[in-house]
C-alpha cells in the first residue's frame, strides 16, 4: 500500500477538520482518493477488528473506492486498475445475475485486463477441489437487489 490505513484515516480526519478551508480539505481528500490503498485493501476486516478506536477502516476503504470512482480520480497505477476492473466485473455480474459465477468472472476479468494466462495453472486444482464450477448457478430474481442498489446510489448522490 502506498499509504497505510492509519494514515488514510488521518487524511480523512484532516479533510473534516479543514472543512472551512475548501482548498486544503480538497487536497487531503484527493490524496486519499487517488491512492492505491483502497484498491489493495482486501476487506478482510482485520484492521477494523483490531482498531483501538473502533473505526470501521474496511468500511471506510469501501466508501473511498466508491467515491474515487464517482469523482473520476481513482488511482491509475496498473495494480489499482486491475482491481478496479475486477470490482466492475464483479458488480456487473452481481447486478445482472444476482449471483457470481466464478468461471465467468475470471474469464471477463482476464479478457478486460489482458492477463489471459496469468494464474492459468490454478484452474485445474480449483476445479478438482470444487472451487470452480463450469455451469453457472441458478439465479434468483435480481429486481429487489437492483432496486436497493439504485436507491442507495441515489441517496449517496444526494449527499
Amino acid at each position: 500500500m502506498d499509504i497505510s490505513p492509519t494514515r488514510m484515516m488521518h487524511l480523512l480526519q484532516l479533510e473534516a477538520a479543514f472543512v472551512h478551508e475548501a482548498e486544503q480539505a480538497q487536497a487531503y481528500a484527493s490524496q486519499a482518493l487517488a491512492s492505491d490503498t483502497p484498491w489493495l485493501c482486501a476487506g478482510c476486516l482485520a484492521c477494523t477488528t483490531r482498531c483501538p478506536q473502533n473505526v470501521d477502516i474496511a468500511g471506510a476503504m469501501d466508501v473511498l473506492r466508491q467515491e474515487a470512482l464517482r469523482r473520476g480520480i481513482a488511482s491509475s497505477t496498473q495494480r489499482a486498475r486491475d482491481v478496479q476492473t475486477l470490482h466492475k466485473v464483479f458488480l456487473d455480474a452481481a447486478m445482472k445475475k444476482g449471483r457470481i459465477h466464478e468461471l465467468s468472472l475470471v474469464m471477463n476479468y482476464k479478457l478486460r485486463t489482458g492477463h489471459l494466462f496469468q494464474d492459468a495453472l490454478l484452474a485445474l486444482p480449483m476445479y478438482l477441489k470444487g472451487k470452480l464450477h463450469i455451469a453457472p448457478p441458478q439465479s434468483p430474481d435480481t429486481a429487489q437487489v437492483r432496486t436497493a442498489v439504485e436507491r442507495l446510489s441515489q441517496e449517496g448522490a444526494a449527499k
